[in-house]
């Protein structure tokens, strides 16, 4: 769970990076809307935080898992609640769509500051895996027909802009973040919701889906030229997420290719380090490397067309 752990944390920062690149280089009409961009990765962040955490929790953190647990059910409520109103904001069914889950929302987690043992019980923290005892009651199934009805709700909304979208760019935009919220959406439904009934192990898997498609929403954003990048803090901002995503799927490729290598050997946390500290290093170097290639390209050039001039000159 080691690496489980860093990749969480990793991503949890570049998903609020995003979150922040797009609230300040949003346009001065948008702010409000990318205000709620900017919430969706704030609790996309502590919702992976805290899962990644609890993981790797040890039986002497006891005394302080409850308020960790507390918080990622509390997060989990409005991540999808703020991608609704970054979809919908503009129009005024949309702001009253999402302001009505934003009410539910807030009744939910209401309930459970006051209750947390409305959701579960007991935290069970063993060498085995770490687990939650659920109550497993009324309040427990409307918390899931919640989300089983803000998920197509968001869906409904993506699906509704694109058809009705005049602009390529914002449409192929919406295409990107529709696909990978419908994955993601589908992922954390059955891995934090249907699975724990039965194993905790992959309870990551939910939110590193959903943070991955607000970085891929992003890049999205940024190819189709939706954000106004005119500061140089900005540009390098949104350089730092590129490149730290690269790494972070290269990160996901060495795991299971030494997994895959080693007949399921877990890699220690020093070479996972190293290796993410080398492609970080070696990713950083591009830009030097893409300016080395191109004088030595120039160099190639300019010595072909010297040869052929001589050449011309001797048989003239």
């Amino acid at each position: 769970m080691q690496l489980v752990a860093i990749l969480l944390i990793t991503v949890s920062v570049l998903t609020l990076l995003s979150g922040l690149a797009v609230l300040l280089g949003a346009k001065k009409g948008d702010r409000l809307r990318s205000a709620w961009f900017f919430a969706a990765t704030a609790f996309a962040t502590i919702w992976m935080v805290t899962i990644s955490l609890f993981l790797i929790a040890k039986p002497d953190w006891e005394p302080n898992m409850a308020g960790l647990v507390d918080a990622t059910f509390l997060s989990a409520i409005f991540i999808d609640i703020a991608l609704l109103g970054y979809i919908s904001w503009r129009k005024k069914s949309g702001r009253i769509t999402t302001l009505i889950f934003f009410t539910l929302g807030i009744i939910y987690a209401v309930a459970f500051i006051c209750k947390p043992d409305l959701l579960y019980t007991d935290i069970v923290l063993a060498n085995t895996g770490n687990s939650l005892v659920l109550n497993v009651g009324p309040f427990f199934y409307t918390y899931v027909a919640f989300f089983c009805a803000l998920v197509p709700a968001v869906i409904l909304t993506l699906l509704q802009q694109i058809f009705k979208s005049s602009s390529d760019r914002i449409k192929n935009g919406d295409v990107v973040l529709l696909i990978g919220f419908a994955i993601s959406g589908t992922m954390s439904l059955i891995f934090n919701l249907i699975l724990p009934f039965w194993t905790w192990h992959l309870v990551w898997i939910g939110p590193l889906a959903i943070s991955t498609t607000i970085i891929a929403f992003y890049i999205t954003i940024l190819r189709f030229r939706a954000l106004a990048l005119e500061s140089h803090w900005l540009k390098l901002l949104s350089y730092i997420v590129i490149l730290a995503s690269i790494a972070v799927l290269y990160m996901v490729v060495f795991y299971i290719i030494f997994t895959a290598m080693f007949r399921g050997a877990q890699p220690s946390t020093e070479v996972i380090v190293l290796n993410f500290v080398m492609v970080l290093f070696f990713l950083l170097l591009m830009p030097a490397m893409n300016e080395l290639l191109t004088f030595v390209r120039s160099l190639i050039s300019s010595q072909s067309k010297t040869e052929k001039t001589n050449n011309t000159k001797k048989e003239a």
